[in-house]
């Protein structure tokens, strides 16, 4: 489910970005699906942008009860609740250029980072209807919601410094709600159907 969700908010930014760049018809992809970086440097291919994963919170505002099912037979099923994830996604430009122009890149690192911000902007909540690619990644993704999501400078250093290089030019979103339920059933019963009341010997 987070690579099929990631995967395809990807796969939608992508076609946008082609879009806005005149090259639509070109197999070039303009954003991937990537660490920012490892210990061998940024993993972002050069001249791109980068879609990562850097945190993962239970949405519990929302948490359902132990879910019931009843079936043909009879009896009752019960699972337990789904759980709801909120996922923090970073989009990174990474435009070091193959030339000495270094400001050239950078302004084009900003750019392609404004066509991204542009996008979220203008269509922010994706279900089936709206995106019909959606259910080519997972017929169980319902609803994604992408929020643009600040941190304070604190926050912005620690991060890269835990992602160990130097800051490049990026936007964080949180995308709500993605949902696991894996149908295992919990415990099986026979509905409660009637109720009486004893009041013999009182």
């Amino acid at each position: 489910m987070l690579h099929s969700s990631l995967g395809f908010l990807t796969h939608e930014l992508n076609e946008y970005l082609k879009l806005r760049t005149g090259t639509s018809d070109s197999d070039e992809d303009k954003i991937f699906l990537t660490n920012v970086a490892t210990d061998e440097g940024v993993q972002i291919p050069d001249n791109s942008l980068g879609l990562s994963l850097i945190n993962i919170e239970e949405e519990r505002v929302f948490k359902d009860q132990k879910a019931a099912r009843l079936n043909s037979n009879g009896t009752v099923n019960r699972l337990n609740p789904e759980i709801k994830l909120n996922l923090y996604i970073l989009i990174t430009a990474y435009f070091k250029g193959d030339n000495s122009d270094s400001a050239a890149d950078y302004s084009e690192g900003l750019k392609q980072l404004s066509y991204a911000i542009s996008f979220f902007q203008a269509k922010n909540v994706f279900t089936a209807a709206n995106s019909p690619s959606m259910g080519d990644y997972d017929p169980d993704i319902r609803k994604l919601i992408v929020e643009l999501f600040s941190y304070n400078f604190e926050q912005l250093y620690n991060f890269w410094s835990v992602v160990g290089t130097n800051y490049l030019p990026s936007v964080l979103y949180k995308v709500r709600l993605v949902r696991f339920q894996e149908n295992a059933v919990a415990d099986s019963n026979v509905p409660v159907e009637k109720i009486g009341i004893k009041t013999q010997g009182r």
